[in-house]
């Protein structure tokens, strides 16, 4: 029983009095991992408790270490942290001072062997554990006078203490982790998903007036003093996987800040975060845009204050998850146009920013909180006054061109038409002479479209869809040699699934007729 003693004694002396932290034990309680910081240098010290005859069981059991060390390593907050795999056993094993001779010395793993054969310590000491740690105090020898039951009755008081504080640390940890219930987040889940369905009714989510009509954030709207914008692009969203991919993250990522701020806090977060995404967008992004987005970056950005003011509990619970999840979602962001990197860094630093005023439940206010809410609010009119002035922004071709369009599919041809107007006033441009074209051949005028379409055509020659539309125009207009030209640019500049699309073999007969 006196390995059983010396076991728990260490064990217990590393976490009471040296606040060592138990990462992780083993159902049968023979195996402690425990962690410690000595300034600068990260420690990992696993305890097992083993009866082995033969080292070769001790090599296979250090095998086995390695690769809980190595998931260990993933909790930690530490780059290269240091292992020690401590061995406490009743007896060594028979060929130990083999395995002494010839140490596995590998860089930031030791080994240690301590055994008590009833009547002196064999291979390494406590000690010498303490003093790998850099922990200066003498070891204080077990007795040698006492008896078994003795032994046995000292375990079981250092083993109790040692479960007490983990359970203590356990409880703790909960009370953090779990501080409030998400019921503001299946709230706005299921306003979310009301609108999608709503948009959907009334033209579709994929639609830009929809879009525009229900809120989305559209710049010359919010200059003209639509600034609820802000807020109503956040329930809104472009098709289903926009909205499932957002729905999903908002439940994962918005059950676990709400928990952990309570609800109150956690409705300023989001709000505040996605504000200050819809800010950035309007401040650098000229598209019409809807989403969650900003907000649930701004999830992210709590959950990395929660890593600043609890750094081992978030690496040990979610912070490698998260801080991989964010990358990838970055660098997403960088590398795909369509996507509104703008909203997202803008949503993380504001829901970072709310956390630090709002700071975590149970906290005191500090002096510093203030001037977090100051600069959060600072930054505020900033993004808002430079998306005021800033002219990039503000008028996009590309965009006012999507909306003739969707003008032009709703049958408004005079709103598309002076949307084309204003285009065309700024620039010349191939998609405004096309989508104007089409307009005249609505209204019946196919002569006086054919000149945009050649307009276009000189200002862009690889586009198809003006080809096959002149093609048309000229078949209308019994021009066929200009029609079998028309076409044949048409077949070499479009892409196969857009012949697939249109009426392709019927101008061929007919041009074959003529």
């Amino acid at each position: 029983m006196i390995a059983n003693h010396l076991f728990w004694k260490m064990i217990y002396h590393l976490t009471i009095t040296h606040g060592l932290r138990i990462i992780d034990m083993s159902p049968d309680k023979k195996q402690v991992w425990l962690e410690y910081s000595n300034g600068k240098q990260k420690h990992v010290v696993r305890f097992a408790r083993v009866e082995y005859d033969w080292v070769s069981k001790v090599k296979d059991d250090e095998e086995q270490a390695q690769f809980m060390f190595q998931r260990i390593k993933r909790l930690l907050p530490a780059r290269n942290p240091t292992f020690y795999n401590v061995y406490v056993s009743t007896y060594p094993p028979v060929d130990l001072n083999e395995r002494l001779s010839d140490r596995n010395e590998e860089k930031n793993v030791r080994t240690f062997f301590i055994a008590d054969d009833g009547a002196r310590m064999v291979a390494d000491h406590p000690v010498d554990v303490y003093d790998a740690l850099g922990i200066d105090e003498a070891w204080e020898a077990i007795p040698e006078h006492l008896s078994e039951e003795e032994h046995r009755e000292y375990a079981s008081r250092y083993r109790g203490i040692v479960l007490n504080k983990q359970k203590e640390w356990e409880n703790k940890a909960k009370t953090i982790l779990m501080h409030g219930k998400p019921r503001f987040t299946y709230v706005l889940l299921g306003a979310i998903i009301l609108m999608y369905f709503l948009v959907e009714q009334r033209g579709g989510s994929t639609n830009l007036l929809t879009l525009i009509e229900f809120g989305a954030k559209y710049n010359p709207a919010i200059e003209q003093g639509e600034w609820w914008r802000f807020f109503s692009a956040m329930f809104l969203h472009i098709g289903f996987l926009h909205l499932f991919m957002n729905s999903l993250a908002l439940f994962y990522l918005g059950s676990a800040v709400e928990r952990m701020y309570g609800t109150i806090r956690f409705i300023v977060i989001y709000f505040v975060a996605g504000l200050f995404g819809s800010l950035a967008s309007f401040a650098f992004n000229e598209q019409v845009s809807a989403g969650a987005s900003g907000a649930i970056f701004g999830c992210f950005g709590a959950l990395l204050y929660f890593g600043l003011i609890h750094r081992q509990l978030f690496f040990r619970t979610m912070g490698f998850n998260v801080l991989m999840i964010l990358g990838i979602n970055l660098v997403f962001g960088f590398v795909v146009p369509a996507v509104d990197n703008g909203a997202h860094i803008g949503g993380l630093v504001g829901g970072f920013l709310a956390s630090a005023f709002l700071h975590l439940p149970k906290q005191k206010m500090k002096w510093r909180q203030a001037g977090v809410f100051l600069a959060t609010s600072g930054m505020t009119m900033l993004l808002f006054g430079y998306g005021m002035v800033n002219d990039n922004k503000v008028s996009s071709p590309l965009l006012d061109v999507q909306i003739a369009q969707s003008y032009l599919e709703n049958g408004e041809l005079e709103r598309a038409e002076q949307v084309l107007e204003n285009v065309l006033a700024e620039e010349e441009n191939a998609h405004a002479y096309f989508l104007k074209g089409n307009i005249l051949v609505e209204r019946g005028k196919e002569e006086e479209a054919i000149p945009l379409y050649e307009k276009a055509i000189q200002l862009d020659d690889s586009f198809a869809e003006v080809y096959y539309n002149l093609t048309i125009v000229y078949i209308e207009t019994n021009r066929y040699e200009e029609a079998k030209e028309a076409f044949e640019q048409f077949k070499t500049t479009s892409p196969p699934h857009l012949r697939q699309e249109l009426e392709v073999e019927k101008i061929e007969e007919i041009l074959k007729e003529r």
